[in-house]
C-alpha cells in the first residue's frame, strides 16, 4: 500500500544582513561634524587639505594648537588668492 507523501516545500534560507551592509559612515568624512561625502584618504576636499596642513589629525578631530595652525592657514591662504 502506497501511501501518499506529502511534498514539503522548501524553506527560505535565512541569510545573515548584518555581513552584507556598508555602513553610510565609511564614505562620510572623517572631520567632526561634518557630512559630506569623502573624496581622499577619507575627507572631504576642504577637511583634506586642513588635514594637510596640519589642522585636523587622521581620525578627524581637531589638533592641540588648532587656532594657531589656523590662522597661518587662512594667512597662507589670502596671499596664494
Amino acid at each position: 500500500m502506497a501511501e501518499k507523501k506529502k511534498e514539503q516545500k522548501p524553506q527560505p534560507i535565512q541569510t545573515q544582513v548584518p555581513g552584507k551592509v556598508i555602513s553610510m559612515d565609511d564614505y562620510r568624512c572623517h572631520a567632526e561634524g561634518c557630512k559630506s561625502k569623502s573624496t581622499k584618504a577619507g575627507f572631504c576636499d576642504e577637511h583634506f587639505s586642513w588635514f594637510k596642513a596640519g589642522l585636523i589629525t587622521k581620525e578627524g578631530a581637531k589638533a592641540q594648537d588648532f587656532e594657531k595652525k589656523y590662522y597661518q592657514y587662512l594667512a597662507s591662504h589670502k596671499k596664494a588668492a
